[in-house]
Protein backbone atom coordinates (compact mmCIF):
# COMPACT_ATOMS: atom_id res chain seq x y z
CA UNK A 1 0.00 0.00 0.00
CA UNK A 2 1.11 3.62 -0.84
CA UNK A 3 0.79 6.60 1.18
CA UNK A 4 -1.39 9.39 0.43
CA UNK A 5 0.84 11.72 -1.90
CA UNK A 6 1.38 15.50 -0.19
CA UNK A 7 -1.04 17.98 -1.34
CA UNK A 8 0.77 21.10 -1.40
CA UNK A 9 -2.32 23.22 -0.59
CA UNK A 10 -4.62 21.89 2.27
CA UNK A 11 -8.03 22.93 1.24
CA UNK A 12 -9.04 22.54 5.23
CA UNK A 13 -7.03 22.97 8.53
CA UNK A 14 -5.36 20.35 9.95
CA UNK A 15 -7.80 17.85 12.59
CA UNK A 16 -6.38 18.91 16.13
CA UNK A 17 -3.88 15.82 17.37
CA UNK A 18 -4.47 14.14 20.78
CA UNK A 19 -3.12 16.21 23.58
CA UNK A 20 -2.97 19.26 21.61
CA UNK A 21 -4.74 22.26 22.65
CA UNK A 22 -8.09 23.46 21.45
CA UNK A 23 -8.91 26.71 20.54
CA UNK A 24 -12.29 28.49 21.11
CA UNK A 25 -15.06 28.08 23.37
CA UNK A 26 -15.81 24.26 24.30
CA UNK A 27 -19.38 23.25 24.19
CA UNK A 28 -21.62 23.73 26.23
CA UNK A 29 -23.11 26.70 28.29
CA UNK A 30 -21.10 28.58 30.89
CA UNK A 31 -21.52 26.38 33.86
CA UNK A 32 -19.59 23.47 31.99
CA UNK A 33 -16.80 25.76 31.14
CA UNK A 34 -15.61 26.17 35.04
CA UNK A 35 -17.62 28.90 36.42
CA UNK A 36 -18.79 29.28 39.07
CA UNK A 37 -22.69 29.03 39.52
CA UNK A 38 -24.39 31.65 40.38
CA UNK A 39 -24.76 32.00 44.38
CA UNK A 40 -28.29 33.03 45.84
CA UNK A 41 -28.34 36.47 47.72
CA UNK A 42 -30.37 38.07 49.63
CA UNK A 43 -32.50 40.46 48.11
CA UNK A 44 -31.08 43.78 47.43
CA UNK A 45 -33.89 46.24 48.64
CA UNK A 46 -35.14 44.25 51.60
CA UNK A 47 -31.63 43.86 52.72
CA UNK A 48 -30.35 47.48 52.29
CA UNK A 49 -34.11 48.34 54.27
CA UNK A 50 -33.44 45.25 57.00
CA UNK A 51 -30.22 46.83 57.48
CA UNK A 52 -30.54 50.55 57.81
CA UNK A 53 -33.27 49.64 60.26
CA UNK A 54 -30.83 47.52 62.38
CA UNK A 55 -28.62 50.62 62.54
CA UNK A 56 -31.34 52.63 63.82
CA UNK A 57 -32.20 50.14 66.77
CA UNK A 58 -28.81 49.71 67.65
CA UNK A 59 -28.51 53.73 68.27
CA UNK A 60 -31.54 53.67 70.18
CA UNK A 61 -29.80 50.66 72.25
CA UNK A 62 -26.77 52.92 72.65
CA UNK A 63 -29.35 55.57 74.06
CA UNK A 64 -30.38 53.08 76.17
CA UNK A 65 -27.38 52.39 77.28
CA UNK A 66 -26.02 56.21 77.97
CA UNK A 67 -28.95 57.00 79.73
CA UNK A 68 -28.22 54.47 82.34
CA UNK A 69 -24.80 55.91 82.59
CA UNK A 70 -26.39 58.74 83.25
CA UNK A 71 -28.32 57.85 85.78
CA UNK A 72 -25.30 55.87 87.41
CA UNK A 73 -23.00 59.11 87.48
CA UNK A 74 -25.77 60.25 89.79
CA UNK A 75 -25.68 57.63 92.36
CA UNK A 76 -23.80 58.02 94.97
CA UNK A 77 -20.72 55.45 93.60
CA UNK A 78 -22.94 52.59 94.17
CA UNK A 79 -24.08 50.06 91.01
CA UNK A 80 -27.50 49.11 91.21
CA UNK A 81 -27.89 45.47 89.23
CA UNK A 82 -30.17 46.49 86.82
CA UNK A 83 -28.38 49.94 85.60
CA UNK A 84 -25.56 47.70 84.91
CA UNK A 85 -27.38 45.30 83.35
CA UNK A 86 -28.89 47.84 81.09
CA UNK A 87 -25.54 49.65 80.28
CA UNK A 88 -23.84 46.09 79.26
CA UNK A 89 -26.86 44.45 77.42
CA UNK A 90 -27.48 47.57 75.48
CA UNK A 91 -23.84 47.83 74.37
CA UNK A 92 -23.20 44.64 73.52
CA UNK A 93 -27.19 44.23 71.83
CA UNK A 94 -26.12 47.03 69.86
CA UNK A 95 -22.62 45.83 68.49
CA UNK A 96 -23.89 42.47 67.90
CA UNK A 97 -27.00 44.12 65.97
CA UNK A 98 -24.53 46.11 63.56
CA UNK A 99 -22.54 43.02 62.80
CA UNK A 100 -25.51 41.30 61.51
CA UNK A 101 -26.82 44.32 60.02
CA UNK A 102 -23.28 44.46 58.30
CA UNK A 103 -23.61 40.56 56.94
CA UNK A 104 -27.45 41.98 56.23
CA UNK A 105 -26.11 44.83 53.80
CA UNK A 106 -23.27 42.53 52.54
CA UNK A 107 -27.08 40.66 51.33
CA UNK A 108 -25.76 37.17 53.07
CA UNK A 109 -28.31 35.16 53.73
CA UNK A 110 -27.40 33.57 56.77
CA UNK A 111 -26.46 37.30 57.72
CA UNK A 112 -30.12 38.01 57.25
CA UNK A 113 -31.56 35.07 58.86
CA UNK A 114 -29.13 36.08 61.97
CA UNK A 115 -30.78 39.56 62.21
CA UNK A 116 -33.97 38.27 62.34
CA UNK A 117 -33.13 36.09 64.33
CA UNK A 118 -31.50 38.93 66.71
CA UNK A 119 -34.52 41.00 66.21
CA UNK A 120 -36.91 38.27 67.53
CA UNK A 121 -35.12 37.46 70.60
CA UNK A 122 -35.07 41.43 71.65
CA UNK A 123 -38.71 42.21 71.09
CA UNK A 124 -39.09 38.47 73.36
CA UNK A 125 -36.37 39.29 75.97
CA UNK A 126 -37.82 42.85 76.76
CA UNK A 127 -41.93 41.24 77.22
CA UNK A 128 -40.61 37.85 78.05
CA UNK A 129 -37.65 37.68 79.73
CA UNK A 130 -36.57 40.77 81.82
CA UNK A 131 -40.36 40.81 83.77
CA UNK A 132 -39.17 36.75 84.82
CA UNK A 133 -35.41 38.01 85.89
CA UNK A 134 -36.38 41.08 87.50
CA UNK A 135 -39.91 39.35 89.40
CA UNK A 136 -41.64 42.84 87.15
CA UNK A 137 -45.44 41.95 86.57
CA UNK A 138 -46.16 41.78 82.55
CA UNK A 139 -48.44 44.65 82.93
CA UNK A 140 -46.11 46.73 84.64
CA UNK A 141 -43.26 46.10 81.83
CA UNK A 142 -45.99 47.42 79.38
CA UNK A 143 -46.91 49.92 80.91
CA UNK A 144 -43.38 51.58 81.89
CA UNK A 145 -42.26 50.20 77.92
CA UNK A 146 -45.03 52.18 76.18
CA UNK A 147 -45.07 55.04 78.47
CA UNK A 148 -42.83 57.13 77.16
CA UNK A 149 -42.47 59.11 79.97
CA UNK A 150 -38.44 58.88 80.59
CA UNK A 151 -35.72 58.41 77.82
CA UNK A 152 -34.93 54.57 78.76
CA UNK A 153 -38.23 54.06 78.19
CA UNK A 154 -38.69 56.16 74.80
CA UNK A 155 -35.46 54.28 74.01
CA UNK A 156 -36.63 50.96 74.34
CA UNK A 157 -40.03 51.59 72.91
CA UNK A 158 -38.26 52.90 69.79
CA UNK A 159 -36.12 49.69 69.25
CA UNK A 160 -39.19 47.29 69.89
CA UNK A 161 -40.80 48.74 67.05
CA UNK A 162 -37.88 49.11 64.96
CA UNK A 163 -36.66 45.16 66.07
CA UNK A 164 -39.94 44.33 64.88
CA UNK A 165 -39.93 46.23 61.22
CA UNK A 166 -36.31 44.89 61.00
CA UNK A 167 -37.47 41.43 61.61
CA UNK A 168 -39.99 41.47 59.12
CA UNK A 169 -37.68 42.96 56.39
CA UNK A 170 -34.51 40.64 57.25
CA UNK A 171 -36.84 37.93 56.74
CA UNK A 172 -38.51 38.98 53.74
CA UNK A 173 -34.57 39.59 52.32
CA UNK A 174 -33.48 35.95 53.41
CA UNK A 175 -36.41 34.35 51.91
CA UNK A 176 -36.62 36.23 48.70
CA UNK A 177 -33.32 35.39 46.77
CA UNK A 178 -31.79 37.00 43.76
CA UNK A 179 -28.96 35.35 41.81
CA UNK A 180 -25.35 36.89 41.26
CA UNK A 181 -25.13 36.34 37.60
CA UNK A 182 -21.22 38.06 38.11
CA UNK A 183 -18.79 35.12 37.11
CA UNK A 184 -16.38 35.23 40.22
CA UNK A 185 -12.77 34.11 39.25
Amino acid sequence: MQPNPPQPYPSRPNPPQPGSPHYGQPPGGPAQWGAAPAKPRANAVAAVIAGVLALLAAGMLVWFALYNVVVAAGTDGRLPGITVQNMASGVISAVVLVVAAAFTFARRIPGAWTLFGLCVFYVVAVFVGTPLVWGTSFGAQVKWLFSFDDSDSTAMALTIFLAVLTAITSAIAASVKSYDTKTRV
